[in-house]
């Protein structure tokens, strides 16, 4: 049963006093500002890049006992919504051309993901403690209550919602990621009675759940375990029976992208890893190694050849990048990258109207306009020859550009190789047969190539 009442300020002060005094207003004017740092930067800023700070928002948190904060932006009839450690912001994505946002709802609440339904909102708060865990708006975010469940599953009076995902098909249908004693529930009215339906938790990072929108009965909910394993656990049965259907070596599974209308392909996203399933997520072959933790993967909904991915480049580097693939997700190249000083990666990414929505983790938003996009390093993708393959002895890398270095990954994502040469021959004597990735670093991208050695 539920005990609901009405959320004083008392929260909404603390955090406001202690780090958001200086700029939290309703609407947040910004000089626009057009980033074009290196010879084809066409990104174009959008706002929020002090409200959306993601890594001041998790210091400010881990010192108030929050270790994790990661949140999850959504786009809803074509408004871009941003949860924030002050509430969260939406943007009409009619109004590009301006940087001014409004403090949607939950003012002084630090939020981490939410769901919508028509004038009511049910938000997740980066808290831990034993209530204001869940915030019940019905009026579009003016007001709102507690709506923690009196049975939440606390270990010692505490607790945190990680993720809420909502059924497509059947928008009262909810599905919650918690810790305290961690797992997944269930509801089927809106939050109001929860059904625990797995106790497996990671217990290290756990970063996504979701309903397979092609058949919501599937349901996925992804992270890394204590011992730097990740993990994919999925039901078949709306959670009656949960399986682990992929726990790997590879720190963690952000993010699943599932296909726009055919339920058995989908692609995860991982840390320096993209892999593809084809048995609605029962098996896992891994489509390609690049240089970023990759925390989001989308389909592109016209053309689900197309895919996009982006990420945060494991130490300091002041590179964006995006990566692409245009045979559905078998393989990926560099589409685009921007250089912005003190840049620290991409949280999240969005398709809307032709243009890619990006949302960095400490330089706010900006957008990518397809149309007008100037491409730069994307067509010489068949301009990169790799043969023989399959290979027994050597194998010849050869470019129309300058081949600066190759990298060569097992499928566990470990260098077995580096040549750090312009050469293009190299000799596979000392590896053992299997399918390995070969990620070749040319002088305009980064694109890579699955190779069979015999």
């Amino acid at each position: 049963m539920f005990y609901i009442y009405c959320v004083k300020k008392t929260l909404a002060n603390i955090i406001k006093d202690n780090y958001m005094k200086t700029f939290i207003k309703k609407f947040t004017p910004v000089v626009l500002l057009l980033l074009q740092l290196n010879s084809y930067g066409q990104m174009t800023y959008i706002g929020l890049k002090e409200e959306a700070n993601v890594r001041n928002a998790q210091s400010y948190l881990f010192n108030n006992m929050v270790e994790t904060y990661w949140p999850e932006t959504q786009i809803i009839d074509n408004y871009l919504y941003v949860p924030t450690i002050n509430g969260i912001y939406r943007k009409n994505l009619n109004t590009l051309n301006t940087v001014d946002w409004e403090l949607y709802a939950f003012e002084g609440i630090p939020i981490i993901d939410f769901i919508k339904n028509n004038d009511t909102i049910m938000a997740a708060t980066a808290i831990w403690s034993n209530k204001e865990l869940l915030l019940l708006s019905t009026d579009n975010g003016l007001t709102y209550e507690d709506y923690t469940p009196a049975s939440f599953p606390y270990i010692e009076d505490k607790g945190r919602i990680l993720r809420i995902a909502q059924n497509p098909h059947n928008r009262n249908t909810v599905a919650f990621m918690h810790l305290g004693q961690g797992g997944v529930s269930l509801s089927v009215d809106f939050g109001l009675n929860w059904a625990p339906q797995n106790t497996f938790i990671g217990g290290y990072q756990d970063w996504f759940i979701d309903f397979n929108p092609n058949d919501t009965t599937n349901i996925f909910h992804t992270g890394e375990q204590i011992y730097f394993n990740s993990y994919i656990n999925a039901t078949y049965d709306n959670g009656a029976s949960w399986s682990t259907v992929e726990s790997i070596p590879n720190h963690c599974t952000h993010s699943i992208a599932f296909h726009p209308f055919d339920k058995n392909i989908i692609v995860s996203a991982g840390e320096e890893r993209l892999a593809k399933s084809t048995n609605q997520g029962l098996t896992w072959v891994t489509v390609g190694f690049v240089p970023e933790y990759i925390f989001k993967v989308i389909y592109d909904k016209e053309n689900p050849n197309i895919l996009y991915a982006s990420g945060d480049t494991h130490g300091d580097s002041d590179d964006l990048r995006i990566h692409r693939s245009t045979d559905g997700g078998d393989s990926w190249h560099v589409f685009y990258e921007e250089t912005i000083e003190n840049s620290d990666g991409i949280l999240d990414i969005h398709l809307y109207s032709d243009k890619l929505i990006i949302y960095t983790l400490v330089n706010g938003v900006y957008y990518l306009d397809l149309n007008t996009f100037n491409v730069n390093n994307v067509e010489y993708e068949n301009e990169l020859v790799v043969y023989p393959n399959p290979a027994e002895s050597f194998i010849y890398v050869k470019s129309n550009y300058t081949i600066n270095n190759v990298k060569i990954y097992n499928l566990q994502g470990n260098f077995v190789k580096v040549i750090n040469k312009t050469s293009t021959f190299i000799d596979l004597h000392h590896l053992s047969s299997g399918l390995y990735f070969f990620l070749i670093d040319t002088e305009i991208g980064l694109i890579s190539r699955k190779v069979l050695i015999k």
